[in-house]
């Protein structure tokens, strides 16, 4: 019964404020001249007087209000609703200053580990776990900073006062250092780079770091990553190599090091002279098998061992295959040669034997004709190739 009474003098109450602010707008004599003016920080909020919406927003002055208590409410998107009450004395004005205080957000940073610096807007708020309370609502890019650990960035909404939870974890780091400098650094067999290096893109967990440096034996550690962790792997690379210095002659040989393919020997002045010196690193103490190749020669096939830090030197001679593959018939003999080329003119330039070369001339040459392999004159040709197929990689 008390509450329907109560909810009828709410309605009535509306009902006369409505009725004042009407006739606050008409000319001639008024029976009630009490006034209110009510002003914000910030402006333009809506206003509200005992609970009914008053068209316009502060700043505003209500005139010609009757004698009596008043609740004015102020309502802004993005602050707190402000209240005031006022007694109001008829003949009198009421002054009323009201301040609006922006919504704010809540927001609990947490880190791992903790104690990491919180910064928002240039601002060092605290140190994880950390609850923010003062934060008006809206969006905000949080830095989170760990001594030894690069910045976390991470962008965050405040939409209402319902809590917001940022969790971040500092990946870990790892410093590693080889000696002698410039070893190959692999992570569970990957390559990262060449020491010394921060590795700050592994995962936390277990791994194995090798670290293989030429001349060098390989060292494998392996680690557990934290969250957060800062440490620090060092590799003592012990030299195990001496060196083998070869050249060939001709150059543009393959040189296959335990059946594998090396390098080319590359020429030192024309294709067909001594290459120049090739380096290669050999682990001590054991036997390599060094194959030559080229076509066109004899491979050849040597065994070199080191010691650590010994340099061998090595200068091959390969031998090559001279394959005739044309027969001249001219008109004094019948030469069977290599043909290096036709001239112009008819002649013919021709190697007889190996490193000797001579020319037939257009006029005496009857016939020329190709020669197989399987020709008896490269009987000598076949043995050798058949010697260096054997001794291919």
């Amino acid at each position: 019964m008390r509450s329907s009474i109560q909810q009828v003098r709410t309605f009535l109450s509306s009902i006369l404020i409505l009725t004042m602010l009407l006739l606050a707008g008409c000319d001639g004599e008024r029976s009630v001249s009490g006034e209110i003016s009510v002003t914000s920080d910030p402006k333009n909020a809506d206003i509200y007087l005992n609970s009914v919406l008053v068209v316009g927003q502060s700043p505003k002055v209500f005139k010609h209000l009757p004698p009596g208590e008043y609740t004015v409410e102020l309502r802004k998107e993005g602050y707190a609703r402000s209240y005031q009450t006022v007694a109001l004395l008829e003949g009198r004005k009421a002054s009323i200053e009201m301040q609006l205080n922006r919504t704010t957000g809540l927001l609990l940073v947490k880190s791992d580990p903790v104690g990491s610096e919180v910064v928002i807007n240039s601002e060092v708020l605290g140190t994880t776990p950390l609850l923010i309370t003062k934060l008006p609502l809206g969006t905000y890019d949080v830095t989170i900073r760990a001594v030894g650990q690069p910045e976390l960035n991470r962008h965050v909404v405040l939409a209402n006062r319902k809590p917001v939870e940022l969790t971040v974890q500092h990946p870990p780091r790892v410093a590693v250092n080889s000696y002698p400098p410039g070893a190959e650094i692999l992570v569970d067999g990957e390559f990262k780079g060449l020491a010394p290096l921060v590795l700050d893109d592994i995962a936390m967990g277990f791994h194995k770091i090798t670290a293989q440096l030429e001349q060098h034996d390989s060292l494998e550690q392996s680690i557990e990553l934290g969250s957060g962790l800062n440490d620090t792997v060092e590799f003592n690379l012990t030299k195990n190599s001496g060196t083998l210095v070869i050249d060939t002659e001709p150059a543009l040989v393959q040189v296959f090091i335990n059946g594998t393919l090396f390098a080319t020997t590359q020429p030192k002045d024309g294709v067909g002279s001594i290459s120049q010196p090739l380096r290669i690193a050999l682990k001590a103490d054991r036997e390599h098998r060094i194959q030559l190749v080229r076509n066109g020669y004899s491979s050849a096939s040597l065994r070199v061992q080191t010691a650590i830090d010994q340099i061998v030197t090595k200068h091959e001679v390969l031998k090559r295959i001279f394959v005739y593959d044309t027969q001249i018939t001219t008109q004094n003999e019948v030469i069977k040669c290599r043909l290096e080329y036709k001239l112009p003119n008819g002649n013919i330039y021709y190697e007889r034997y190996p490193g000797v070369y001579n020319t037939a001339r257009a006029e005496e040459i009857i016939e020329v004709k190709a020669i197989a392999l399987e020709d008896e004159s490269n009987r000598d040709a076949r043995r050798l190739m058949e010697q260096s197929n054997i001794m291919l990689p």
